[in-house]
């Protein structure tokens, strides 16, 4: 598991890759490690986990996206 961040609110890609799912909707809340994101890297399927629990403010991809690093996934308010 993995996440990189701007902050605790905001999760960008920590590598370029592929967004093969998108577990988490706008309004929903999460908990600190629950996974976001599925991010395909290099052939490996990489899971994009919350930084900090809250609210799902924005998400920001959806499967099939093509993301560079730092690109933001999901906002967390």
């Amino acid at each position: 598991m993995a996440y990189s961040k701007l902050d605790d609110k905001n999760v960008t890609a920590f590598i370029p890759g592929t967004i093969v799912d998108v577990k988490v909707k706008p309004g929903q809340e999460v908990k600190q490690g629950e996974v976001l994101v599925i991010l395909d890297a290099m052939k490996m399927h990489n899971r994009v986990i919350a930084p900090s629990a809250g609210k799902v403010k924005e998400v920001n991809v959806k499967p099939g996206d093509r993301v560079s690093k730092g690109y933001l996934l999901v906002s967390i308010e």
